[in-house]
């Protein structure tokens, strides 16, 4: 994954009918943590905001350039 890559959100058992779905990788998000995150803007109406997702709840749509 890298900056620009069409996402699309993965998270288990979700039951939120309003959760994004499509979304573009802006940033890496460091936590100091082992596991690896990204800043995600999300094409939602309801969720404009970006948001830090876990890489293992992302999968790949379409790789930017």
């Amino acid at each position: 994954m890298k900056v620009g890559d069409l996402v699309k959100w993965n998270y288990p058992n979700s039951t939120d009918p309003d959760a994004p779905t499509i979304g573009v990788i802006v940033s890496e998000y460091s936590d100091n943590s082992i596991q690896s995150y990204w800043n995600v803007k999300w094409a939602c109406a309801e969720r404009q905001n970006i948001r830090p997702i876990n890489t293992e709840y992302l999968e790949v749509i379409s790789e930017s350039r």
